[in-house]
C-alpha cells in the first residue's frame, strides 16, 4: 500500500518578498487613445487592476492564510510516479463514511474550507452524528501542492489516480464522490469507471453540481426535456465564460 505523508504549508519568506517585488515592479500600460484609465472598453480597466494590487500588497497577509489552511491535517501521496497532494479530515464518521471532493478550475482545496467542519462533524451545527463524513480533498494534478504531469492529464487520468488513492493509499474499500465544474468532470468519470460492481469496491455514488456527460448531438424525448434543454442552452449563452 503507498503511504501518505503528512505535510504542512509553510513558503519560505524568500519565496514570498520575491512575489511582492515582483508585483512592486509592474510596469502600469497606458491606456489605448482616446480611453481611460476607468475604462473597460479595451480591456481591463488600470485602476480596478491597481485596487487588486493594492489588495495583495497591503492588505492580505499570507502567515494569517496559511495558519487557516494548516487548520486541517494534509498529505502527501507518491501515485503512479505523481505526488498528490490532499487534505483528510476524519470526522464523526470515524472512517464509515468517506467522502472524495474534488475541486474546479482555476480553484483549489480552499473552495471548501467552509464546509469542512459541518459535513465532517455535524453535531456541532445542529446536525446527527450519523449524517458525518470522512472528508478527502485532494489538489488536482498541476494545482496547489500537487505535483505537475509532464505529459497532457486529462480527467479520466484523475479520475483513476483519486480511485488508487483512495483505496490503495487510504484503505476505504467503497467511498462516495463529488465535484463541480473541471472536478465534476473527474466525479463523472469516477462514477463511469471506478463504481462498485460485482460486489467489488469502489465508487458508490456522486454528486454533481455541473453535469459533463450527455448525449451529443443531445436528443430530447420529451416536452420537459426539450424545455429543459432550451432554458439551459440561454443559460450558458447568457452567463457562461467558456
Amino acid at each position: 500500500m503507498t503511504q501518505a505523508n503528512p505535510f504542512r504549508i509553510d513558503i519560505p519568506d524568500e519565496a514570498l518578498t520575491r512575489i511582492r517585488d515582483r508585483v512592486a515592479a509592474y510596469r502600469w500600460f497606458a491606456p489605448p487613445e482616446g480611453g481611460s484609465d476607468e475604462a473597460w472598453a479595451h480591456g481591463m480597466s488600470t485602476r480596478a487592476l491597481k485596487t487588486v494590487v493594492a489588495h495583495w500588497m497591503t492588505d492580505y497577509n499570507w502567515r494569517t492564510a496559511e495558519a487557516d489552511l494548516n487548520r486541517f491535517d494534509h498529505f502527501k501521496a507518491n501515485i503512479d510516479g505523481l505526488d498528490i497532494h490532499f487534505v483528510h479530515v476524519i470526522g464523526e464518521a470515524g472512517g464509515k463514511r468517506p467522502l472524495l471532493i474534488t475541486h474546479g478550475w482555476p480553484g483549489s482545496i480552499y473552495e471548501f474550507w467552509q464546509a469542512i467542519e459541518p459535513l465532517a462533524f455535524p453535531s456541532r451545527y445542529g446536525g446527527e452524528a450519523a449524517d458525518a463524513f470522512d472528508l478527502i480533498i485532494p489538489s488536482l494534478p498541476g494545482y496547489g501542492f500537487s505535483g505537475k504531469p509532464t505529459t497532457l492529464f486529462g480527467q479520466r487520468a484523475t479520475a483513476a489516480l483519486w480511485d488508487k488513492l483512495m483505496r490503495d493509499v487510504l484503505g476505504y474499500d467503497t467511498y462516495l464522490a463529488q465535484g463541480g465544474d473541471w472536478g465534476a468532470m473527474v466525479t463523472s468519470w469516477i462514477g463511469k469507471n471506478h463504481g462498485v460492481h460485482d460486489g467489488q469496491g469502489g465508487c458508490r455514488a456522486i454528486h454533481l453540481n455541473m453535469i459533463g456527460f450527455r448525449p451529443t448531438p443531445a436528443k430530447p424525448t420529451t416536452e420537459e426535456e426539450a424545455k429543459w434543454l432550451t432554458a439551459t442552452q440561454a443559460a450558458m449563452q447568457a452567463e457562461g465564460s467558456y
